[in-house]
């Protein structure tokens, strides 16, 4: 094979410089994820992180590719792509980061003074947050195990949160109880309020040297979080000075505009006596017992409907909600306003199966705006679609059937239309995306487009980490598949249209469309030969040989025994050489496939006109025969007769 033409080794260095050792686990270094060593070929003596993603949740891919330069106290990613995992049979995908300067904080959880979380905690960090706001990015996986320091005395640095989808891995406590409830996949990047306010709980957790609320499941901390509001479930044991209290206070505000800005941590001074009067929430005496949860107030109230769809919706058709908000809450207002809802959606044919979802979710946001978006039991922001469907494809039914439902249809825009709802920046560039849908194999290609990173999920090509066309072809290359059987099934024939181009798309949707096997092979055939010829310039002796065994019905066609002898001594060379496009070339040669088309229909009109003549000859062989068998019977008549009338004249003489 010409070295020119080698394909690029697999597995080689990620961004052709870091290699991933993974016999050297590093335990404390991934934010609870797993790490390992990796190493700089660049830089001999420098030490990197590789910490793994997961196959079934999306890495951060905006935020790998906005991220290139090195921000201070902040783990930025170097690099990511694939490489070999522990034991060397499967890929796995890496992000490669610096290493932390130390320990996680959470390796000694001691107490802080109030000076030292100031000047080695909140301004580093606070520093970081206003880099990622310039740039509209958040971290969104600020909890003690991810933020590191090299010695005592050292400011702290932010670990990576580049690996899995934004505050996957939060403990619900560093969370608003708003993102807390939701489904861990779909918390959403959110704001930069939402980084403030994990840093709010940091600070607080390194005050008491111990981690607030711990102990609790997570249902109790959203539950007292909703009932008490952040800062009072959070710091209800804690001693707090009056400035200390100031800005954790603001930090910590359930209400994101009430936190303040990066820049705003920064200078102090300028927050000192800013606490934002907010009005509380109306509550009642008379708790209202709804889905096993005692309902004080609107804001627990929302929260127990999103818990049982089901029995919400009984709640809410016979009056018991709205009947409780006017006599126990004494919000007839509100009162008034869900009980239009119920009747709306009842008189509503139009919503069919939606009408149960529609209705909660509507009387939720109604109830509570600041809620997210509520669907079928599951809690979402509009921007963690895309984590979210990727969580649904792994396995999660419920998911499943809220993604795809909610990219189907208008149930965000919907959301979206409550008066005092905000729109969220990640929802328009999501369901630009949704016309899939409507292809062949349409959420699978959506699930492909909108996680560019995720590996291709078909059958036999699972040990590769396979994230483009070109990883694709050397995967086939390495598997091509069973011998005369089809290669690309549905999770392929998706992951090429999501990943290739619009050319390629439209040949997917010819192939999806196709419905014989003949046209199914030939169909195949062509695109693997494209993708080649557009996206993998190198030889694919081993996908050869298989497309070789999918082309016998073609080259049996052939009606010139020594072409087809010919063309059978050369298919070896050709399947050697790699290139899909001679193989079909050589076997399906148009004007070869002509020619011998022609010749065959040449043949069979000179064996036509051979069975004509033969046919002929053997009619006029017939003819003559039966003119000499007359003739015959002519002659022996006349020879009888002169017989007879010379034995009549013999006696007529005696």
């Amino acid at each position: 094979m010409d070295a020119a033409l080698s394909p690029p080794p697999t597995n080689g260095p990620i961004a052709g410089r870091y290699a991933v050792d993974t016999a050297q686990v590093l335990l404390d270094a991934g934010g609870g994820l797993t790490a390992y060593l990796a190493r700089d070929r660049m830089a001999a003596d420098a030490r990197r992180v590789a910490i793994a993603v997961s196959r079934d949740a999306s890495p951060r891919a905006r935020h790998l590719k906005l991220l290139p330069d090195a921000i201070d106290n902040l783990m930025t990613p170097l690099g990511h792509g694939p490489a070999l995992l522990p034991g060397g049979r499967t890929e796995g995908w890496f992000v490669i980061c610096p290493p932390p300067p130390g320990p996680p904080v959470s390796a000694s959880l001691n107490r802080w003074p109030e000076r030292a979380l100031i000047d080695l905690v909140l301004r580093p960090v606070a520093g970081v947050l206003d880099v990622l706001q310039e740039r509209k990015l958040t971290h969104r996986a600020i909890r003690p195990n991810n933020v590191f320091q090299s010695a005592p005395g050292q400011p702290v640095t932010l670990g990576a949160a580049w690996a899995a989808p934004p505050a996957m891995h939060q403990p619900c406590a560093f969370e608003s109880p708003y993102s807390a409830m939701c489904h861990p996949a779909g918390r959403g990047d959110g704001t930069i309020a939402d980084d403030v306010y994990a840093l709010g709980v940091l600070l607080l957790t390194l005050l008491n040297g111990r981690l607030p609320m711990a102990g609790m499941d997570d249902l109790s901390v959203i539950r007292l979080k909703l009932d008490a509001g952040s800062f009072s479930a959070l710091t209800r044991d804690s001693a707090l000075s009056g400035s200390f209290a100031d800005l954790l206070h603001g930090m910590l505000a359930d209400d994101p505009d009430y936190r303040p800005h990066p820049a705003q941590l920064l200078d102090l001074p300028s927050l000192r006596g800013r606490r934002l009067a907010t009005r509380p929430a109306r509550r009642t005496q008379q708790a209202l017992m709804l889905n096993d949860i005692a309902v004080y107030d609107g804001r627990m109230l929302a929260f127990a409907l999103l818990r049982d769809q089901k029995r919400s919706v009984q709640f809410l058709r016979n009056g018991l909600v709205s009947q409780w908000l006017r006599r126990g809450l004494g919000d007839a207002t509100l009162a008034a306003q869900i009980e239009d809802l119920v009747r709306g959606r009842a008189n509503d044919i139009r919503t069919g199966i939606r009408d149960d979802p529609t209705l909660i979710m509507h009387t939720i946001a109604t109830i509570n705006p600041r809620m997210p978006l509520c669907w079928r039991g599951i809690a979402l922001w509009p921007d963690s679609l895309a984590a979210l469907l990727a969580d649904g494809i792994a396995g999660d039914a419920g998911a499943l059937q809220a993604a795809e439902e909610l990219l189907l249809n208008e149930i965000v825009a919907d959301w979206l239309s409550v008066e005092g709802r905000k729109a969220y920046a990640g929802a328009p560039d999501i369901f630009a995306h949704r016309t899939m849908l409507g292809t062949p194999n349409g959420l699978l290609r959506l699930f492909y487009g909108l996680n560019p990173l995720l590996p291709c999920r078909s059958e036999g090509l699972t040990a590769a980490w396979i994230a483009d066309i070109p990883a694709l072809m050397a995967g086939l290359e390495r598997n091509p598949g069973k011998a005369g059987e089809r290669t690309i099934d549905p999770p392929m024939m998706a992951f090429i249209a999501a990943r290739a181009d619009r050319k390629t798309e439209a040949q997917t949707a010819d192939l999806a469309a196709s419905k014989n096997a003949d046209e199914i092979r030939h169909r195949e055939l062509l695109l693997l030969r494209d993708l080649q010829l557009r996206f993998y310039p190198y030889p694919v002796p081993a996908l050869a040989r298989w497309a070789a065994g999918r082309l016998r019905p073609d080259l049996e066609r052939w009606r010139n025994k020594p072409r087809r002898e010919a063309i059978e001594s050369q298919i070896d060379a050709v399947v050697q050489a790699g290139f899909l496009a001679r193989l079909l070339e050589l076997i399906n040669d148009p004007a070869a496939r002509t020619s011998d088309i022609a010749g065959a229909i040449r043949a069979a009109n000179e064996v036509m006109a051979l069975d004509a003549e033969a046919s002929r000859i053997e009619r006029s062989d017939e003819r003559r025969a039966a003119d000499a068998q007359r003739a015959g019977h002519a002659i022996a008549g006349g020879l009888g007769l002169s017989a007879l009338i010379l034995a009549a004249m013999g006696l007529l003489l005696q």
